[in-house]
């Protein structure tokens, strides 16, 4: 007999794993729901929990939900640089020393600080900041137009522009925020919290930013040379780290990733690298009326028209290796949409691929791809650009004329 899941266990889920019955409140299960990490649905004898996608941590009171990724931390964040285009950020497992099933959010919490440390070892960065004030003396440069629509000629006070030599500059508000936000993430070692704290004191002059505000932007040069890593590693955190209000007091925080999402976003940077005639996410309408739409995931338009289409699935193929009907469906109806003989399904696992599916009664051929998601950067970086070079019209056809002559 299987022991009875407790609240305790929710802390050590894995990828797609469900526990049942779980016993939480209507109010707890409310919030787990709205951070998307887990699924919580009512069943006769409690809440069974799911796992999905989703992974990372989210935390609402005293009750914490962690997912394990089945990569491993360390190759999520990884993947994460990849996608959202942090070239200078290198996730080291010998430097992060953690093991591959540690805690997500604890992962992301060791690698700042170690970064922090190394990039800020000669002391912050200070620089220029322009901005707008009203003084009684003069301090910059005057600004006259101001200075007559608002004061109607006064002398005083004085409508000026003044360059401040400050630490409120987007790079320390960037990372003052993200070790703020790291901060009220659960489970971390006494050690990098307080490292974090000594963070926020050195750049307690920087203004925090709102939550959900766009970030700064800011521009590498040579005299922040030293920061470029971190920042690369503060806007991953501040993007994907959550805090959100529910309907009572308590304040949900998070560190979650849609492993789904990263996967579409990597393969979708890593084919545009290589052929920039790739486009993500492009929606068309489906039918004369326009009531009906499509939104493939990937789409390689080279100036001529569509000239191929692609879908990222973030699963396994069964173990026969066949991929399941609804995918191939998909892909016809973006083929015949889209006037293509041939569509492609990338799935997120390593292997030999079946040979292309020749739909009865269409003109379309739908190929199977793999990627390892394990694979190093380098290695992950090969085979999309391996798979860019198959997905090229003259690639296309001549596998449908191998395929035609069988």
């Amino acid at each position: 007999m299987r022991p009875v899941p407790t609240r305790r266990d929710l802390e050590r889920l894995s990828e797609g794993q469900t526990l049942y019955p779980v016993d939480l409140t209507t109010a707890e299960a409310a919030a787990l729901n709205t951070s998307q990490l887990v699924k919580a649905i009512p069943d006769e004898l409690g809440w069974r929990i799911t796992a999905e996608y989703w992974v990372g941590a989210v935390a609402r009171g005293d009750l914490v939900v962690r997912v394990a990724p089945k990569i491993g931390a360390v190759q999520v964040l990884r993947l994460l640089a990849m996608a959202d285009g942090a070239m200078d950020l290198a996730v080291d497992d010998e430097r992060v020393e953690v093991a591959d099933d540690a805690d997500l959010s604890g992962v992301l919490a060791r690698l700042f600080v170690l970064e922090a440390e190394h990039a800020l070892a000669a002391g912050p960065l200070r620089g220029y900041r322009t901005e707008d004030q009203t003084l009684p003396v003069l301090r910059g440069r005057l600004r006259l137009r101001d200075q007559y629509l608002r004061r109607f000629g006064q002398l005083n006070p004085l409508e000026v522009t003044v360059d401040e030599w400050t630490l409120d500059t987007a790079e320390n508000r960037l990372i003052r925020s993200a070790a703020l936000v790291l901060l009220a993430l659960p489970g971390l070692t006494p050690e990098v919290e307080t490292h974090l704290r000594r963070l926020d004191r050195m750049l307690v002059e920087a203004e925090r930013l709102v939550p959900g505000a766009a970030l700064p932007a800011w521009q590498p040069t040579r005299l922040n040379a030293r920061l470029h890593a971190l920042l690369g590693l503060a806007e991953l955190t501040l993007r994907h780290i959550s805090v959100e209000s529910t309907a009572g007091e308590t304040v949900v925080h998070g560190f979650r990733v849609n492993m789904a999402h990263l996967f579409e976003r990597i393969v979708a940077r890593l084919l545009a690298d290589v052929d920039p005639a790739w486009s993500a996410q492009v929606t068309l309408p489906l039918d004369q009326l326009e009531t009906l739409v499509i939104r493939p995931d990937l789409v390689r338009d080279d100036g001529t028209g569509w000239s191929c289409v692609a879908d990222t699935k973030y699963k396994v193929l069964d173990d026969a290796g066949k991929v399941s009907n609804a995918d191939i469906y998909q892909l016809v109806t973006y083929c015949a949409r889209l006037g293509l003989r041939a569509g492609h399904l990338i799935y997120a696992d390593g292997g030999t691929a079946p040979p292309p599916y020749e739909v009865t009664g269409t003109d379309a051929a739908i190929a199977v791809h793999r990627i390892d998601l394990t694979a190093t950067p380098d290695d992950l970086r090969a085979e999309v650009s391996a798979l860019a070079a198959t997905l090229t019209p003259r690639a296309e056809g001549k596998a449908l004329r191998m395929a035609e002559s069988a």
